[in-house]
């Protein structure tokens, strides 16, 4: 096996937050609480980072949940 390089980039909340399109992917019960006290809950950015995801004016945020991913929300719409 050769040894091969991994660059890795991070993206740091204030840089996602100036894309014009956001989109989260969330699918599974294992996610539901998570989902729910990311989305529903007061801030809690130590726990759930992905609050700080807040888009720029112009941006937008969807989120893209399964049934059981979302089963813990008390506000569903399609």
């Amino acid at each position: 096996m050769q040894d091969q390089q991994v660059f890795r980039i991070t993206l740091t909340a204030p840089l996602i937050n100036k894309a014009f399109n956001i989109a989260y992917l969330v699918y599974g019960e294992g996610k539901a609480i998570a989902v729910h006290h990311i989305i529903e809950d007061e801030e809690d950015i130590d726990n759930y980072p992905a609050q700080l995801i807040i888009p720029e004016e112009g941006g937008d945020l969807q989120w893209f949940l399964d049934e059981p991913a979302a089963s813990e929300l008390s506000h569903k719409s399609a």
